[in-house]
């Protein structure tokens, strides 16, 4: 059986029994300054010890609850995360399957129409005939305009 977070209840336990300590020791001195700091020092580290305790035992239960966890739920965890990621790409790819790509900008330019589309495709428009085309970059590759 193994013993979480012992240590640090037994460091919680000396700070807070020095602390008592000062307490003790600052009262007979407590009319001068040198009293109140003792004593208000004092309290201090009980409360500090106090708190230290509790960390302790909080690390020692949740060691407890981690020890009965068996390992093969705590693998399967990355693998939920990883079919989760994958739904959400699944139903983004759906999403934008299903919705017709919406015109983003149009301009005229050498007499020419270019449409620009929300799924980054340009159709040109050119004397009453129109190409589409998957991307700019398609675009320039098939003219050899601005090729940079």
């Amino acid at each position: 059986m193994r013993r979480y977070g012992l240590g640090v209840i037994f460091l919680g336990l000396a700070l807070a029994l020095c602390g008592a300590y000062g307490m003790w020791s600052g009262w007979d001195y407590i009319q001068l300054e040198r009293g109140w700091s003792l004593f208000i020092g004092g309290a201090t580290a009980v409360s500090g010890g106090v708190v230290t305790i509790a960390l302790g035992r909080a690390i020692g239960v949740l060691g407890r609850i981690a020890d009965k966890v068996p390992a093969t739920q705590a693998s399967a965890a990355p693998d939920l995360v990883q079919e989760a990621q994958a739904a959400q790409q699944q139903q983004r790819v759906a999403a934008t399957a299903s919705k017709p790509p919406v015109e983003v900008d149009r301009y005229i330019a050498s007499g020419s129409v270019y449409v620009m589309f929300s799924d980054g495709s340009v159709e040109v428009q050119t004397d009453g005939a129109a190409r589409r085309y998957p991307s700019l970059a398609a675009l320039r590759a098939d003219t050899g305009v601005g090729g940079g």
